[in-house]
């Protein structure tokens, strides 16, 4: 695996003129340190740099935003590549979508010439979703050309190919439900299927999976009992912050309860719209890469010798 890093500098076109010349400057001896001072143009206020975890260019970055981290990108990330032996050697991996592109909190909501009907039974008091009450009113015409999409409320939706394909194969752990055009029919109106995961697996491994500890008497409700985490995501360089989600961990013996397509047992996300992860098999992830369906991503899970706390 390798941990790429998404980072910035820049100048606040809103400073004094007084402190723009000094962050201009900084800036610019900042480029020259790390070896790419012909980058620097006196009318260019964003430099942004893809670097790798151990790269020298990266500690000296880091080393010199110490003393002006002002002059740091809000929003430093750490990304993870994958090598596809790494990927085809895991026996589980964190799936779902890698587009959101499905707008159905619009049309779920407010659909035309309908009293509102909500997608969910939710609990009165935090809003979270306890359980679904009716198939999925979309715009289909979002979906052309892509074979899975999550929706806004991160539901997930499958092509007629992808689904067939699903239960083709024989695979376990999930249903197919419909789902309905917002408006009348149209000509060419495609078959689109909801992926409901149904298999849901033991807590995962905690530690060495860290969840965020920040706000968490926000995200449980007294009521319902629905409690949703985050993955510990925000972390620190000294006086610069950046985000990294941590891995996911289960133990070994998780594998008794696995089938084709799992569920996570915690939820994730903000309380009225968090979700559990998918999980899929080895099988899955072989399936979908023989068959060639785009639009989704995989990432993967470690399994360790644990017993609960």
């Amino acid at each position: 695996m390798k941990r790429i890093v998404h980072i910035g500098i820049w100048w606040d076109k809103r400073r004094s003129p007084e402190e723009l010349t000094k962050d201009k400057a900084r800036v610019q001896q900042i480029l020259s340190r790390i070896g790419m001072g012909s980058l620097f143009h006196p009318e260019q206020h964003y430099y942004d740099f893809h670097l790798e975890i151990g790269a020298k260019a990266l500690k000296v970055l880091i080393d010199e935003l110490q003393i002006t981290p002002h002059l740091a990108s809000s929003h430093i990330r750490i990304e993870h590549r994958y090598t596809q032996q790494e990927l085809e050697s895991a026996e589980l991996l964190l799936w779902h979508p890698s587009n959101q592109a499905i707008e159905d909190d619009y049309y779920d909501f407010y659909a035309e010439g309908e009293l509102h009907r909500d997608l969910y039974q939710r609990c009165l008091t935090c809003g979270a979703r306890t359980k679904q009450i009716r198939d999925l009113i979309v715009n289909k015409a979002l979906m052309r050309g892509k074979d899975v999409s999550w929706t806004y409320a991160f539901e997930v939706i499958l092509s007629e190919r992808v689904g067939q394909l699903f239960q083709e194969h024989g695979l376990a752990g999930f249903e197919l439900r419909s789902v309905h055009h917002y408006r009348k029919p149209y000509k060419g109106e495609p078959t689109l299927y909801q992926l409901v995961v149904t298999n849901v697996l033991p807590p995962m491994a905690s530690p060495p999976t860290e969840f965020e500890e920040k706000w968490p008497h926000r995200n449980q409700c007294e009521v319902c009992g629905r409690r949703s985490y985050f993955l510990k995501h925000t972390h620190y360089w000294g006086k610069i912050m950046y985000y990294e989600d941590t891995d996911v961990y289960y133990p070994h013996n998780v594998l008794e309860r696995v089938e084709d397509f799992n569920r996570s047992a915690e939820y994730f996300g903000e309380l009225r719209v968090s979700h559990p992860y998918i999980i899929i098999t080895q099988r899955v992830y072989r399936l979908l890469r023989e068959h060639k369906v785009k639009n989704w991503v995989a990432k993967p899970i470690y399994l360790v010798d644990w017993h609960e706390r």
